[in-house]
């Protein structure tokens, strides 16, 4: 009997096994991984090392701060009581080149869509419901309704993604998109993932930290940052992550996508500083993994690192990914900012900011939420 029940056992952890193994392979969300020839490549490179790419500092990725029963714990305001409700955004109006300076709206958590002199720009366009592999309640998406109608996106000039975690990099909104899009800016490995869900080779360009690449007016280059990456439990740090700059007459922009603070902000500010905005990654944190995102604290040192003369606060007003409360990022972002000094925006989901509306004072929209 005891060896029938182990025997089924046995079967049982196998076929779970297989199955597991075979939705990894096979479910497209997961994306690719690097083939044994990039991979020869990457080694070539100053930032990959024993099989992986590596952050300027050691960046490990939990601490132990946190004990394990804390994640599973309940704890209040972590969602908003009601669903966020964004802005309209009317593509048309925005896409509009007869505006000669910027246009720059936040779609929630780290993306955007930007208009910079009639070049349009999405920045880490995740649009999708859930910030996973499959729908987990967890981690659903705020709102319901998003700011606008991907259908809406006819003519994107580029789309650039920060690195492949599922809240930065999405399948169901690249799905949608993709035929509407000039070119891919991504990092190192991440074109992997695009050409795996069809998007066309001649359409993606990988680069590494520090290379650049430039658009009728606009030079956008990939900057480091203090992070990790993977879709699967098996592809860690296989791709690249990256903060990046946006330089033009009209502005000068950085995005840091996810990172932990560190000596790469002040040298960034320093070699291609000044920069008009700054978006920068304050939601999110965990003592257990604070060496890979920023405290609101951290962002605020981070925005003047960069030589910033408006900071926004990123990362936060889309899922629950830590512990703290949903809205503390942004109070606590503009109040430290406040204390030193740094002009801040925080405009709601949706909302167009440009040039001649970025100096005034925002309203304080999430306390309705």
């Amino acid at each position: 009997m005891l060896q029938s029940f182990l025997l089924y056992i046995t079967y049982a952890i196998l076929a779970l096994t297989a199955i597991i193994v075979t939705f990894l392979n096979l479910a497209p969300q997961f994306g690719a991984n690097p083939t044994k020839q990039q991979i020869k490549t990457y080694e070539t490179f100053k930032n990959f090392k024993d099989g992986g790419f590596e952050s300027l500092e050691e960046t490990p990725m939990m601490t132990g701060e946190v004990s394990t029963w804390d994640f599973f714990t309940s704890q209040e305001n972590r969602r908003p009581d009601e669903d966020i409700v964004p802005k309209h955004l009317d593509y048309s109006n925005f896409s509009d080149v007869s505006h000669h300076g910027y246009k720059i709206s936040w779609l929630g958590h780290s993306a955007f869509i930007i208009n910079i002199a009639g070049n349009i720009i999405l920045l880490d366009p995740m649009l999708g419901t859930h910030a996973a592999p499959i729908p987990l309640p967890s981690l659903k998406r705020y709102n319901k309704t998003l700011p606008l109608e991907l259908d809406s996106l006819t003519n994107i000039d580029i789309v650039m993604i920060s690195h492949d975690h599922y809240d930065h990099l999405d399948h169901s909104t690249i799905k949608k998109i993709k035929d509407n899009v000039k070119l891919f800016l991504v990092p190192h490995g991440v074109g992997n993932h695009l050409r795996r869900w069809n998007v066309s080779e001649k359409k993606i360009i990988e680069l590494n930290w520090n290379q650049n690449f430039i658009i009728n007016e606009v030079e956008i280059i990939c900057l480091p940052s203090r992070h990790f990456s993977g879709r699967g439990p098996l592809n860690r740090n296989s791709t690249l992550w990256s903060s990046w700059a946006i330089k033009s007459p009209m502005v000068n922009i950085y995005f840091s996508g996810d990172s932990g603070y560190g000596k790469h902000l002040k040298k960034i500010g320093d070699e291609h500083g000044p920069f008009d905005i700054s978006l920068i990654d304050c939601g999110q944190y965990n003592s257990a993994w604070k060496h890979s995102h920023m405290f609101p604290n951290e962002a605020v040192l981070a925005a003047k690192d960069l030589k910033t003369e408006f900071f926004m606060p990123i990362h936060w007003g889309g899922f629950t990914l830590a512990m703290h409360p949903w809205d503390e990022p942004v109070k606590e972002s503009i109040r430290l900012a406040d204390k030193i000094g740094l002009n801040h925006f925080t405009p709601e989901i949706g909302e167009v900011i440009s040039d001649e509306s970025i100096n005034r004072t925002f309203n304080r929209w999430w306390e309705k939420y």
